[in-house]
């Protein structure tokens, strides 16, 4: 599970999967894949 707090303290769930055997290969795909949507998410919250 990947999540993250936004500056309006709010904890968004980001991305949640089945990890198992797979750590590194999961983390390694998965987070940069999170990453853009919490940049989704704070546009969103500026209106743009």
């Amino acid at each position: 599970m990947l999540f993250a707090f936004d500056p309006d303290r709010q904890a968004i769930l980001l991305l949640a999967g089945d990890k198992a055997g797979n750590w590194t290969r999961w983390y390694k795909k998965n987070i940069p894949v999170a990453d853009d949507l919490f940049d989704d998410h704070l546009r969103t919250l500026k209106g743009n």
